[in-house]
């Protein structure tokens, strides 16, 4: 029973509850990092696991004297993601105004904005590997056509792909989303979902319910 009897039906309150075991089991994050994908080899002390990561705004604020500028990040956007909004065109089924995905100087700092301001559920880093979790309960997966980069999952990618450029760490950006068991299949079958599988950033197989999350922490 909740306070004054009252449901928590917050998405990060079901997230700290079920991810709090981790932070007392080392080997518990080794066992999610290889349900993820993470090689054999990997040993327990060398997987990280943090909530709420807002990764670039903490980035910037570490480095405020040599932080990356607008004009940084741009660069670096185009030269990784030249071809995404094509590609998210072609694919169909979203949702774009005209500079959606689309940087220019004079949107640069919508985009400088979009990173710093993009949070991740759960980020789990392994020596090969920078995963990236969404959690989700009852709300749909965001998307909000005033931003630049229009969708969370996408988002979220290149918030994670380019700070792994500016830190200049070899690993892999792979993502899971973890939902309600009776909505997996739904999840799955949504379009930002499919996107992130067709660029080979999710395994659908990593698409795990709040049930999987549970047996990880357990061992079971």
């Amino acid at each position: 029973m909740g306070i004054l009897g009252i449901e928590n039906r917050t998405e990060n309150w079901k997230t700290a509850r079920y991810f709090a075991p981790f932070f007392k089991d080392e080997v518990a994050h080794l066992r999610l990092a290889k349900k993820l994908g993470e090689p054999d080899g990997t040993q327990a002390d060398e997987v990280r696991l943090e909530l709420y990561w807002q990764g670039m705004r903490d980035y910037i604020h570490l480095h405020s004297d040599s932080a990356p500028s607008s004009k940084d990040l741009a660069d670096r956007y185009v030269h990784i993601f030249s071809g995404l909004r094509k590609s998210i065109e072609d694919f169909g089924g979203f949702q774009l105004r005209g500079d959606s995905y689309r940087v220019s100087d004079k949107n640069r700092g919508r985009l400088f904005n979009n990173l710093r301001n993009t949070e991740i559920d759960v980020v789990l880093e392994t020596p090969n590997y920078l995963f990236v979790g969404e959690a989700k309960d009852e709300s749909d997966l965001g998307a909000d056509g005033d931003d630049l980069l229009v969708h969370q999952l996408i988002r979220q990618h290149i918030a994670a792909r380019i700070l792994v450029d500016i830190c200049q760490i070899e690993k892999k950006v792979r993502h899971f989303v973890v939902g309600n068991k009776c909505k997996i299949d739904s999840l799955k079958n949504t379009r930002q979902v499919n996107f992130l599988i067709s660029q080979c950033w999710l395994n659908e197989a990593n698409v795990l319910s709040w049930e999987d999350i549970e047996q990880i922490a357990r061992g079971s």
